[in-house]
């Protein structure tokens, strides 16, 4: 492929991207949009992320020689087992801990006589007025809600459609993923096949390092930030941590977000509760910077940091959480491609050999 062949292909990309986005301004074109967001691509992500963190366990069992259907059920039931285990012991507390922190913030409110404040401002005739009003919208909702509950059960269904064709997605990705190379490699042309044979285990290790790596990455974090919670005296220590490591997947500015809730609850407690928990932080960042992401994700990324959170805050900005968690690895896998077919001389930019550091 020539130079010119290359230059008017990124133009062509460059004008349906840019198509796309305009398109998107159009409501309906928008809502068709995110309907295909919700429906079609959240569930393969979430069935390529279960596939990938189940991988290894139902690898074992068909080492043990057991057919790989099977192997795939057996790992789906031992992780609902799982599953279920977990938030049936834990949930309980993480919604004791809930109340706590919500009696925490109430008792804050109470401490500073806000209520008092509230009570003597309501003798104002228009604050009453103003509050009429919301009284009467808050009703006018809830009446919507009920007069709307077909629409509740819509999305109820939706959601569990969507929960049914995760587990579908993962069971048959654990049952045929062996298979997927020697498909690839049928169907691509003859003169692609070498470099796309050596591409393939390079992009698997790629989606594998980074899925697993910011799983142990986010447990690691949660882990750490809960044992530092339990020893400074935090409330609601397990909630707080949860809610890390869920946040935690979200590449470099995940942990940041989820330490708000503890600042604020910090701010409630006193001004040596923020000096505790500062440290906690500045301890666990250092721990994950340092030794956490190098020892699990070594170099396989290979990003920089500064693209790193341009990427990550871009995707945020664009698709919300979802998309800050898979540009990362699409950007490494799009950089993977474009080096293996400029190595092969399928493709020549000059200036391609300055730009492998970004």
């Amino acid at each position: 492929m020539d130079k010119k062949k290359v230059i008017n292909n990124l133009i062509i990309a460059n004008l349906t991207i840019f198509l796309l986005y305009m398109l998107g301004k159009f409501g309906i074109i928008h809502e068709f949009l995110q309907v295909i967001l919700l429906v079609i691509v959240a569930p393969i992500i979430f069935g390529v992320f279960l596939f990938y963190i189940l991988k290894p366990l139902n690898d074992i069992f068909i080492k043990k020689g057991m057919k790989t259907s099977k192997s795939a059920l057996l790992t789906l039931s031992i992780t609902a087992f799982i599953l279920a285990a977990v938030i049936r012991y834990f949930g309980e507390y993480l919604v004791i801990q809930l109340v706590q922190l919500k009696s925490l913030i109430l008792a804050y409110i109470d401490r500073n006589q806000i209520a008092e404040f509230t009570n003597e401002v309501i003798n104002n005739d228009s604050i009453q007025s103003s509050i009429s009003s919301l009284c009467t919208g808050i009703m006018n909702y809830i009446s919507l809600l009920v007069t709307n509950a077909k629409d509740i059960f819509d999305k109820g269904m939706m959601l569990f459609s969507n929960v049914l064709l995760v587990i579908l997605i993962t069971f048959f990705l654990l049952r045929d993923g062996h298979n997927f190379k020697n498909v690839i490699l049928k169907y691509c042309p003859g003169k692609y096949k070498d470099t796309i044979e050596k591409l393939l285990p390079k992009c698997d290790d790629i989606l594998s390092t980074y899925i697993i790596g910011q799983a142990i990455v986010a447990l690691s974090l949660a882990t750490m930030v809960f044992v530092g919670y339990i020893i400074i005296g935090m409330p609601s220590a397990l909630l707080l941590a949860f809610t890390t490591f869920i946040l935690a997947f979200i590449p470099f500015v995940g942990f940041f977000i989820s330490m708000i809730i503890p600042y604020i609850v910090a701010t409630i407690i006193g001004f040596n509760m923020l000096i505790k928990l500062t440290l906690l932080f500045i301890i666990a960042q250092t721990l994950k910077g340092r030794v956490v992401v190098p020892f699990i994700m070594g170099k396989t990324m290979n990003i920089h940091p500064i693209t790193d959170i341009f990427l990550v805050v871009g995707g945020a900005a664009i698709g919300g959480p979802l998309v800050a968690f898979c540009i990362v690895p699409i950007y490494s896998l799009l950089k993977l491609i474009i080096k293996c077919f400029i190595e092969s001389n399928y493709v020549k930019i000059p200036f391609i050999d300055k730009i492998k550091k970004v």
